[in-house]
């Protein structure tokens, strides 16, 4: 260990940390060891901590107890299966057990707040360019998913605490929640709000829970629309082959298609804020729900529609597996199952030669039948086919209730887009793509 200014440095030698596997996760997991830690990077040696406490030898011992807690689990690599860089391909997140440099690092490292790379105030066209971009980006979404078949959707920003603990998310992902707090509707409440103003006290004494918490993503909203219905209306068919979408899907009439865009909010650490990870941001979202196999098609059909999309906007990057950030060594297992099943792909930003910027803009997503169970949502047996890669298998309800459909989700983050976008080509709408100039 050593200071650095008001900061101390500690420094891990990699064999240390080597029993802990993906050094990629075990770095994102570091994050959330102290709010003290400002900065987390590695070199071929070592992993290097900048720490703003003053107990730092508590947080080695937090360090050595998560190593220890992920040591002797299974390791799977990352597989790419698309790549379009013409320059300087990256490593990749495969060789990360190994020290070696991975195309996940600026994930990590880039732009850690008062830590890291300073930021910069946008210009007033960066600004101006960037609503424009989102603009397009999303009349260029909605003209493909409606091409599919989906129903458009706009839900609100907050949801029910219900929800979120049906769909697993506050279980699995608790560091990402915004709960939201509110001031009782009373008149004495309402006075030492007032008084608290007037000395210049705090006000989150006087708060209460809401019962609700701001959207970390949209599609639970459209479980939560489903919750309890039995197929058989469908919002979309999936037939559609409009312009700009790949060939129509081969599903049966109970493939349901849905799309909505919204803001989403998720507690990033600080450290970790820059261009590329906001707190708020946008995301459009597709959901299908339907049988298993029909489901699977409709992913790879997004996939393969959104990998073309990608090259006709002249932006470089992979598609890769995947898997969600879970925070608990527990879920370590979940993490693998993921990677193991496929049932996640990530197209990710990452031009060739000499950029640092590698991040992922959309997700290709397989639930199997989890959270159609979780939200009783429901077909006949033969409509819904095996039990998927999510895990948990499907189980046949009692008679008359059929049993859980599959779902999956593809959610592009538009703020990632937008960025990969203007890094690409600027920020004068003359020299974007055509496609674009078209939506604005």
């Amino acid at each position: 260990m050593e200071k650095a200014g008001d900061r101390m440095l500690i420094r891990v030698p990699l064999d240390k940390v080597g029993q802990a596997g993906d050094l990629i996760q075990l770095m994102e997991k570091i994050y959330y060891l102290s709010d003290r830690i400002t900065i987390v990077r590695r070199d071929e040696a070592a992993l290097t901590i900048e720490y703003g406490g003053s107990d730092e030898e508590e947080v080695v011992r937090r360090l050595d107890a998560l190593c220890a807690s992920l040591a002797g689990r299974r390791k799977l690599p990352y597989r790419k299966v698309k790549d379009n860089r013409r320059d300087g391909k990256a490593a990749g997140r495969a060789q990360a057990q190994t020290g070696a440099s991975s195309s996940r690092e600026p994930d990590s490292e880039r732009g850690e707040g008062s830590g890291g790379t300073e930021r910069t105030e946008p210009s007033e066209s960066a600004k101006e360019a960037h609503v424009l971009l989102e603009q397009a980006l999303v009349r260029l979404l909605r003209s493909r998913a409606h091409a599919y078949g989906a129903a458009l959707r706009r839900y609100p920003a907050m949801m029910p605490e219900s929800v979120l603990q049906k769909s697993g998310y506050i279980r699995n992902f608790p560091q990402n929640v915004y709960a939201v707090g509110e001031f009782r509707h009373q008149f004495d409440t309402m006075q030492e709000i007032r008084t608290r103003l007037e000395d210049n006290a705090p006000l989150h004494e006087l708060l209460q829970p809401s019962g609700m918490y701001l959207q970390p993503c949209v599609c639970y909203h459209v479980y939560e629309e489903r919750s309890g219905t039995r197929s058989g209306s469908p919002a979309g068919n999936g037939s559609g082959n409009g312009s700009g979408a790949a060939e129509a899907v081969s599903s049966g009439p109970q493939l349901a298609l849905y799309s909505a865009y919204g803001p989403c909010f998720r507690h990033e650490h600080a450290s970790r804020i820059d261009e590329s990870r906001l707190r708020e941001f946008g995301m459009f979202e597709i959901v299908y729900i339907g049988g298993a196999q029909e489901v699977r098609d409709m992913r790879l059909k997004l996939l393969e529609d959104t990998w073309r999309l990608f090259g006709q906007l002249g932006l470089e990057g992979y598609v890769e597996t995947a898997s969600d950030p879970f925070f608990l060594p527990e879920d370590t297992d979940r993490r693998l199952f993921q990677l193991a099943a496929e049932s996640k792909f990530e197209l990710r930003f990452a031009p060739g030669g000499e950029s640092a910027s590698d991040y992922a803009v959309t997700s290709f997503n397989v639930c199997g039948d989890v959270l159609c169970k979780a939200f009783g949502i429901t077909g006949e047996a033969a409509e819904c086919g095996d039990s998927g890669e999510a895990g948990e298998a499907g189980e046949t309800g009692e008679t008359g209730k059929g049993v859980p459909l599959h779902s999956g989700c593809t959610a592009f983050g538009v703020d990632r887009w937008v960025q990969a976008l203007a890094e690409t080509h600027g920020y004068e709408a003359g020299s974007w793509p055509q496609l674009i100039r078209e939506h604005l």
